[in-house]
């Protein structure tokens, strides 16, 4: 989902950790470092994220104008991913099932055999494809200390998490009850009661 258009909605992060002297030289050399390279046939990883321009996920060469914007550091989250359908992997791998048993004069393949020929198809077919990319808008207020995860998808904001720790050495923590409860803070009383909660299922039962 977008930041620049579209319905905002969003997953909010609150961002633990003091910024550096001189951050916005040392966050950009950061964000240059952990930009996103695109995948390569022949590498061994089939997904890889890294940073791109905001609503430009082809652009990876980031300058401080691409992502300071007032007290705001904006950026486009990038994952590329290989995704080859089984089907296809399937006819290619009987193919050369085939056609290595033909050249060998044997019946059946080794195991290892059959790993060592698995990736060479996989590179093979990877070649003949495009990775899936996806993009989700990042936006982090640097005076809230909030950062807005245009996605709501689980699997999506682990990867963001770790690459933000790696990229600037400071903390995600997702929006919580208890998280923002302890942001705002609570008098000693407060803390008592809201101890004693206990979860509510709001699930309704069919008879």
């Amino acid at each position: 989902m977008p930041a620049l258009r579209g319905s905002l909605t969003y997953t909010r992060y609150f961002v633990e950790g003091e910024l550096p002297p001189s951050f916005h030289d040392k966050f950009l050399k950061a964000i240059r470092l952990r930009a996103m390279k695109p995948l390569e046939p022949d590498d061994e990883v089939s997904e890889r994220s890294g940073w791109c321009r905001l609503g430009e996920p082809m652009e990876t060469d980031l300058s401080a104008e691409d992502v300071f914007y007032n007290n705001y550091v904006n950026l486009g989250f990038r994952t590329d991913r290989w995704m080859i359908p089984g089907p296809m992997l399937r006819n290619k791998m009987r193919d050369a099932e085939k056609a290595y048993l033909q050249k060998k004069g044997r019946e059946r393949l080794t195991r290892s055999e059959r790993t060592e020929l698995k990736e060479l198809v996989i590179k093979k077919l990877r070649r003949e494809l495009t990775p899936v990319t996806r993009v989700v808008d990042v936006s982090w207020s640097l005076d809230e200390g909030v950062l807005r995860f245009f996605s709501h998808a689980p699997k999506q904001g682990a990867f963001l998490e770790a690459l933000f720790t790696k990229t600037f050495a400071l903390k995600l923590v997702p929006e919580g009850p208890y998280t923002l409860a302890a942001r705002i803070g609570l008098s000693s009383e407060d803390e008592l009661r809201w101890e004693a909660l206990e979860p509510i299922d709001l699930a309704v039962e069919e008879p």
